[in-house]
C-alpha cells in the first residue's frame, strides 16, 4: 500500500483517538460530532423537512442529554505515568561519559525546545505512541545569533506532520535510511503591520542528493505544496535548500526516525494501542443518549384525553383538565405511562460495556489487587496488561537513542564507537518485587567473594532494592573518593 493511503487511513484512527482523549465537548460538538452519534432516520427527516431549527430537534436534544463518560483519557494517562515511574538510563561512555563529545553529552538535560531534557522528551515520545501509535524525531543543529555555539537538538513531530516519505533499502547504515521525507510545518505568524495572527503554510523537505548529502530545503506560502511538486531531490536548487553542518561536517544520512509502537521506520505503521477502548466509550456514550432520552419520556408521562372538545390550550403540569363531552360517548382522561423495561436493558448494555473496559484498564487492574497485595501480588496481576506496555516503552527507548546515535556520529565518532558508547534503555520493571534486605546482604557477599557482578552492577541492584534511597553510581563514586 502507498504511504498517502497509509496515512489517509491512519489519520481518521489519530482524529478518533485525539477527539475521544479531548473528551465531552469535542466529541458533542465538535466537527465530527454526528459520527460519533448518528442520526436516527425520523431525526433526519424532521431536520431535512425544515420545520425546527437545529438547536430546537430531537437530535440535538438527545446529544446534549447524553453524556460522554470519558475513560478513554485515564487510561492514557495512566499507562504514559506507568511508563514514567522509573527513570530511564542513559549512557554516553563505556567507562565515563565523557567518552563523547560535550554537545552530545548535553543532550541529556537540553535537547528539545522545551529545555526539558531525555525525560520530557522520553513522555511526550510515549504520549504520542500511546494516544496515536506514532512520533516523529529529527536531529537538527541550532546556533546562536551569531552562528556561533552549535548545539543539538531534537525536534518532534506528531504523526500528521510527517506526510511522506521513502525508505531506502539498499542503504548501507545500520538505521532506518531514508531517501527522502516530507514534514508539514505550517505555522501561526504575527502580522505586525495588520496586527492579526495568520496561517503560513510551511513544508520542509529531508532529502540525500545525487552525492548521498543529506540537505533540507523549504516551502513557504500558499503555493509551498505546488514548489514541492516541481522541486528536483536528485539536484536541489534555491535558496531555500541548506547542508546542515556541524563544525564542518555533513551528513551521508537522513537523521529523522519515525517511532511507532512496536518498530521504528517510515513504512512501519500502527494503530493507537488503546484505540479499542476509545470505541468502547463512544459506544457506551451512544447508549446512554437513548436511555438518556427513555428516562425523559418515562419521568414525563402523556395525558390522554377522548371523545372531548379542547377548551384551552393552556394546560401546566399539576393543573387541572376540565373537558367538554363530544356526543354521547363518555369523556375518558388517563396518564399514559411505560412500564421501563425498555430503560433496565439500555442499562444493562451500558453495564456490559463497562465490564468489557475492565480486561483493558490498568487501573481497575492495580485497583482490585488490594492495598495490602505484595508486589510479587501486583506484578502477577499486570504481567499481561504490561507485556505490551513494556514492549511500546521500549520502542520508544530504541527512537530516542537513535538520535543519540545521530548526534554522536555527526560530532565525529565512527560507527564502533558510538555502538559501544551511546545506550538509552528504559527501566520496565514498573511492578517488580523489591529484594528483601537479608538477600541484598547475601547477594553483596556472594559477590565480594566470586566478583561475578561488576561494582557498577552491584550498585544498580542496590538501586532497585532502595528506589529513590540513593544517590547515582557517579555521584556515590565521587563521594568515596572524596571521603564524604
Amino acid at each position: 500500500m502507498k504511504y498517502e493511503e497509509n496515512y489517509e487511513r491512519h489519520a481518521r484512527l489519530w482524529e478518533y483517538a485525539e477527539d475521544c482523549y479531548m473528551g465531552s465537548e469535542r466529541i458533542k460538538n465538535g466537527p465530527n460530532a454526528e459520527s460519533y452519534l448518528p442520526l436516527q432516520s425520523l431525526e433526519r427527516e424532521e431536520l431535512r423537512s425544515g420545520r425546527v431549527a437545529f438547536h430546537e430537534s430531537r437530535y440535538y436534544f438527545r446529544r446534549q442529554a447524553a453524556s460522554f463518560e470519558n475513560f478513554f483519557r485515564p487510561i492514557v494517562d495512566d499507562v504514559v505515568g506507568l511508563m514514567q515511574r522509573n527513570p530511564a538510563r542513559a549512557r554516553f561512555g563505556v567507562a565515563k561519559d565523557e567518552e563523547s563529545a560535550a554537545e552530545v553529552v548535553e543532550l541529556r538535560d537540553w535537547c528539545n525546545r522545551y529545555n526539558d531534557g531525555l525525560a520530557g522528551l522520553k513522555s511526550r515520545v510515549n504520549f504520542a505512541q500511546i494516544l496515536y501509535g506514532r512520533y516523529g524525531l529529527l536531529l537538527d543543529v541550532t546556533t546562536d545569533p551569531n552562528g556561533l555555539r552549535p548545539a543539538f537538538q531534537i525536534v518532534e513531530y506528531a504523526p500528521r506532520k510527517i506526510l511522506d516519505g521513502e525508505v531506502d533499502a539498499n542503504s548501507p547504515t545500520p538505521f532506518t535510511a531514508l531517501r527522502w521525507a516530507l514534514l508539514d510545518e505550517t505555522t501561526r505568524l504575527f502580522d505586525r503591520g495588520a496586527k492579526e495572527w495568520r496561517v503560513e503554510p510551511r513544508r520542509r523537505v529531508l532529502a540525500l542528493d545525487a552525492r548521498g548529502r543529506y540537505y533540507t530545503a523549504v516551502f513557504r506560502g500558499s503555493t509551498a505544496d505546488a514548489q514541492w511538486r516541481g522541486f528536483d531531490l536528485d539536484n536541489p536548487r534555491g535558496e531555500n535548500v541548506v547542508y546542515p553542518s556541524f563544525k564542518g561536517r555533513e551528513l551521508s544520512f537522513i537523521p529523522f526516525t519515525v517511532c511507532n509502537v512496536e518498530q521504528l521506520g517510515l513504512n512501519a505503521w500502527s494503530r493507537p494501542p488503546y484505540l479499542d477502548v476509545a470505541r468502547l466509550a463512544v459506544e457506551n456514550y451512544a447508549v446512554d443518549s437513548w436511555y438518556k432520552m427513555g428516562l425523559y419520556f418515562h419521568a414525563t408521562p402523556t395525558l390522554a384525553v377522548c371523545n372531548a372538545s379542547r377548551e384551552s390550550t393552556d394546560v401546566r403540569l399539576g393543573g387541572v383538565v376540565w373537558p367538554r363531552g363530544s356526543g354521547s360517548v363518555p369523556v375518558t382522561v388517563s396518564i399514559l405511562e411505560t412500564n421501563g423495561a425498555g430503560l433496565a436493558e439500555l442499562r444493562n448494555a451500558k453495564t456490559e460495556l463497562r465490564e468489557t473496559l475492565r480486561y483493558a484498564s490498568l487501573r481497575e487492574l492495580i485497583e482490585r489487587a488490594g492495598a495490602n497485595s505484595s508486589s510479587e501480588a501486583l506484578r502477577i496481576r499486570t504481567t499481561t496488561g504490561t507485556a505490551s506496555i513494556a514492549a511500546i516503552d521500549k520502542t520508544g527507548a530504541r527512537g530516542i537513542e537513535e538520535q543519540l546515535c545521530f548526534a554522536s556520529l555527526w560530532s565525529g565518532a565512527t560507527y564502533d564507537e558510538t555502538r559501544r558508547r551511546i545506550k538509552y534503555e528504559p527501566d520496565v520493571s514498573y511492578l517488580g518485587a523489591e529484594a528483601p534486605l537479608d538477600a541484598v546482604v547475601e547477594l553483596l557477599k556472594a559477590n565480594h567473594e566470586t566478583g561475578v557482578l561488576s561494582e557498577r552492577s552491584a550498585y544498580a541492584f542496590l538501586e532497585r532494592a532502595a528506589p529513590g534511597a540513593l544517590p547515582s553510581y557517579e555521584d556515590n563514586q565521587e563521594q568515596k573518593e572524596t571521603g564524604q
